[in-house]
């Protein structure tokens, strides 16, 4: 009786809490790289492990690069929690959640904390690092992701241990094990917390890649999802479908190989789009490219990333290709934009 007492002393009413989802975007957030940190649709939710654990002003998530090398906040509490539930254990007590403007507004409802503006902010790296809840030199719980691996000087303790300087909040495990997600956060889904140890914190195994869920303070959340397909409603592009989930983006990374005939490929976005997703690709002669008087169907409707072309152009000719996703009925991208930020529109209307 006395050993399970030693590890359960009085702590702070913000110490049981645990990072339940981190969020880095959504799939247009991917493809528009010069964003800031406040224009990104960013959040981080987190979740008391035990009832009471409202008292939160001044603590904050703290951002590592994939190095362990600190780079600023992501945002920090300035005022404590309404609510902190009835007895309750992990998963079933509250939540609470601080994001950007842009999060808030996608996700359609009020957010615990605002972090625009906030001195020191940064915005969540993609391929590799860790979020860690921290009230001063106490550090509560770390999640990292992708290719993180601490170096020895910034976490003498091990790859994913704590910071040099940290303290232990909680008397929780010292060490998060090995990173989640391991070729890092995907736009358009949220590295999702599925378990919770106090003794062991593997981040691989507790943590992975769901479609968002956020969930504020008082309970409120707009995560209806009638094709249970896992993205709700308010995302889904095509909520009668469970094939078709966020609405496609412009077609990435298009690539042409070969000569005379050639194939060109380029990135599924059947990951964030879903198993419904089909690829239109037209073709038309270059020297036509600026008015695209002559394109024609050469992939209609295709399954795969990529698409080979038997025909041979003219002495002199080349042929240009233009490639979109394409979800359905009101899913349909675009063929991208041109040089100036025009959309490229086809005279082919209807490919398939």
């Amino acid at each position: 009786m006395f050993a399970v007492g030693a590890l359960t002393p009085a702590l702070a009413a913000l110490h049981l809490v645990a990072i339940q989802e981190i969020f880095v975007g959504t799939p247009n957030d991917m493809i528009n790289p010069n964003l800031s940190a406040d224009q990104r649709a960013q959040y981080v939710v987190l979740r008391m492990t035990s009832a009471g654990q409202t008292f939160v002003s001044g603590a904050s998530i703290r951002v590592e690069d994939s190095a362990g090398n600190i780079l600023g906040d992501f945002g920090a509490f300035t005022a404590n929690l309404a609510n902190g539930g009835a007895a309750c254990a992990y998963p079933n007590c509250p939540a609470f959640v601080m994001g950007t403007t842009a999060a808030k507004n996608l996700f359609t409802f009020n957010f615990d904390k605002i972090v625009d503006g906030q001195a020191g902010r940064v915005a969540l790296p993609v391929s590799g690092g860790r979020a860690c809840w921290v009230s001063g030199t106490s550090v509560l719980d770390c999640v990292a992701w992708g290719n993180f691996s601490c170096s020895d000087s910034n976490c003498p303790g091990g790859v994913n241990a704590f910071h040099a300087g940290d303290v232990n909040g909680n008397l929780c495990a010292s060490s998060f094990g090995t990173p989640a997600a391991a070729t890092g956060l995907q736009f358009g889904k949220s590295l999702t917390r599925s378990a919770f140890n106090c003794a062991t914190k593997t981040n691989s195994t507790q943590f992975s890649l769901q479609f968002p869920k956020p969930v504020n303070n008082a309970g409120t959340n707009n995560n209806t999802d009638t094709d249970a397909d896992g993205l709700i409603n308010q995302l889904d592009c095509n909520q009668a479908s469970s094939a078709i989930q966020w609405a496609p983006i412009e077609v990435q990374n298009v690539t042409i190989s070969g000569r005379p005939t050639s194939t060109d490929s380029w990135d599924s976005q059947s990951a964030f789009v879903g198993t419904g997703v089909r690829y239109d690709e037209v073709r038309g002669s270059l020297s036509l490219v600026s008015n695209f008087t002559d394109d024609g169907c050469n992939s209609p409707g295709t399954t795969s990333t990529s698409s080979p072309d038997v025909s041979v152009p003219l002495a002199g000719e080349g042929f240009y290709y233009l490639v979109r996703a394409n979800g359905g009925t009101g899913c349909v991208g675009t063929y991208g934009k041109s040089s100036i930020g025009v959309l490229r529109d086809p005279q082919l209307t209807t490919c398939p």
